[in-house]
């Protein structure tokens, strides 16, 4: 009676151990997959990039294409701009929720593009890959070396219901893009109210592109 006891123990001992290792490897599988899709994205920028230099086309307009062409698909405008509002989103009515997601995803490309406006043959290199507790958001980490400096940032990423890997935030120099613009526009809405909030949104991302 005890040996089978003692069987039925180490029996549910080793699925216990199985299952944890099963769970520890997808843990993994899934940062690595994060990894994949930030360097993947940013292997397609960097060459297009590369390709503007050597054209002496490397202008903010058209940084701004490349962004838009290969980061903006793989971001989550929706999630990035509902966090974004955070509070205001109750003030915003439906038919100007998609007006927001297309300014404020354009503010995030925005980002990007100061990050890389003045890129000259740098090296994007791709650093390790982290996950939240939760494991359904994960940091990457990226250094921008160039000759005279190095830029550090940080990009995030939602796990979707899809289980694909979205961005949603990009740290640079520690400081959060998706905080910075959720404080211009918690004071954006204090002052200027949900249409004014946009308008200046708009009036911002047309001068950007003129500039």
């Amino acid at each position: 009676m005890k040996t089978k006891r003692a069987f039925n123990t180490n029996l549910l001992s080793v699925v216990f151990i199985t299952m944890a290792l099963l769970i520890s490897a997808t843990v993994f599988a899934t940062a690595d997959e994060a990894k994949v899709k930030v360097k993947n994205v940013f292997s397609q920028v960097e060459t297009s990039l590369i390709k503007l230099k050597k054209a002496d086309t490397l202008t903010k307009n058209n940084i701004r294409d490349v962004l838009n062409q290969y980061l903006l698909p793989e971001v989550d405008t929706r999630y990035f701009t509902y966090k974004v509002l955070n509070k205001n989103m109750a003030k915003v009515p439906d038919d100007l929720k998609a007006s927001f997601i297309a300014e404020l995803s354009q503010q995030l490309i925005n980002t990007y593009s100061n990050l890389l406006n003045k890129y000259n043959n740098e090296v994007i290199n791709i650093g390790q890959s982290t996950l939240s507790k939760s494991g359904k958001i994960a940091m990457v980490d990226i250094t921008i070396v160039g000759k005279n400096k190095t830029n550090k940032a940080v990009v995030k990423l939602l796990q979707s219901d899809e289980l694909n890997w979205l961005f949603f935030d990009i740290e640079v120099e520690g400081i959060s893009l998706l905080q910075t613009k959720q404080a211009e526009i918690n004071a954006s809405f204090n002052k200027l109210g949900v249409e004014g909030t946009l308008s200046h949104l708009q009036k911002i991302n047309q001068k950007v592109i003129e500039d």
